[in-house]
């Protein structure tokens, strides 16, 4: 986008559409859940994404694992919520939505 010095709010809108496919199948909790409950449940799930036993099983499966750190869906999330009203007129135009 750089290189074809593409406006804010398209690349604003790229980053709604793409963002899907960062957050995959995400685990999430409640509204409001305490900040270090929430990183004790990040820190299980990320060790648990290292175990071998799993890793091996999934590979067995054919699966693939690539976890996103807690703290940066967050963000993402964050982010696209608090997207201008243009933008969200537009996704809305391409998801057909009036």
């Amino acid at each position: 986008m750089d290189e074809y010095k593409t406006v804010d709010s398209s690349r604003r809108l790229a980053k709604v559409i793409l963002a899907s496919s960062e957050f995959g199948r995400p685990i999430v909790g409640p509204p409001g859940i305490p900040t270090n409950r929430a990183k004790i449940l990040r820190d299980a799930y990320a060790s648990a994404m290292k175990d071998p036993a799993l890793v091996a099983e999934a590979k067995k499966e054919n699966l693939e694992l690539k976890p996103g750190a807690g703290q940066e869906l967050a963000a993402l999330a964050k982010e696209i919520i608090a997207q201008p009203l243009d933008v969200v007129q537009r996704m809305k135009k391409l998801l057909g939505e009036r």
